[in-house]
């Protein structure tokens, strides 16, 4: 992981069994942070404990060939539901496009604009929640503007599922204003955490049924992730890294 000198950090967080990894979406188009989890979860803990990644329709279209070798299935509850269901881990981005596609200035923050999907499908399946932060990887290129009303005025919701039409400065084609552009990352440091699981009282369709009991654990996980996040741009990050060595990073 050199070009990123990523760490990875609480690993030893991981449950055995079925759980459900949800993270801060970072990057755009890019999405560095997810393969270099993905790689540290591999190395440190074996292919039991990596996740299958839930996918955006537009990168299973454009990128399905790559992407579905490396773990990358659709994002729809049935599918994550049957892998967690089956003793698998999975690994979802709440914040979607609103996330990937949040202003530069917003990058210490956490966009999941209120949605409970996540939290739904946890509750449902019984399976804990952890929560994963990624410091960093926001600045693999800048978003200089989200464009959620650009997206709304073209019905961007509706015919592509995005909300974010970012206007972004990225290597090597300077400014551009499209959804979804691959690009050159900068070279950042990018520093991941692995909090401890969330696990919520009651589950099954019963609770899951519940609105305001998933819109409370929704809101558990956005504040661990929250929490994750200033942990690491404050430099407080500190654990047991892939090497077995204490490391210490920051982000930003």
């Amino acid at each position: 992981m050199p070009y990123h000198r990523a760490e990875v950090h609480g690993l030893e967080n991981i449950p055995p069994g079925a759980a459900l990894y949800v993270g801060n979406h970072n990057g755009g188009f890019y999405t560095g942070d997810t393969y270099l989890f993905g790689a540290a979860v591999y190395e440190e803990r074996g292919l039991v404990d990596t996740p299958w990644v839930m996918t955006h329709d537009l990168g299973v279209a454009l990128l399905g060939r790559w992407l579905r070798p490396l773990g990358a299935v659709p994002a729809d509850p049935r599918t994550a539901a049957a892998l967690l269901n089956g003793g698998d881990k999975v690994l979802t981005y709440p914040g979607g496009d609103c996330d990937g596609a949040r202003s530069w200035r917003d990058r210490r923050r956490v966009v999941f604009e209120g949605r409970t999907g996540h939290a739904r499908l946890a509750v449902a399946c019984g399976a804990p929640v952890v929560p994963v932060a990624a410091a960093g990887a926001h600045n693999t290129a800048i978003v200089l503007y989200d464009g959620a009303a650009v997206a709304r005025r073209l019905r961007a919701p509706r015919w592509l599922r995005l909300h974010r039409w970012p206007l972004l400065l990225s290597l090597p084609w300077g400014l551009t204003f499209l959804p979804a552009v691959p690009y050159l990352p900068l070279p950042v440091r990018i520093t991941i955490a692995v909090g401890p699981p969330l696990r919520f009282d009651r589950s099954g369709p019963e609770a899951a049924a519940d609105d305001a009991y998933v819109r409370a654990c929704a809101a558990e996980v956005a504040t661990a992730v929250q929490t994750l996040l200033d942990d690491l741009t404050r430099g407080r990050a500190s654990s047991t890294g892939s090497s077995g060595r204490a490391r210490r990073g920051r982000g930003d």
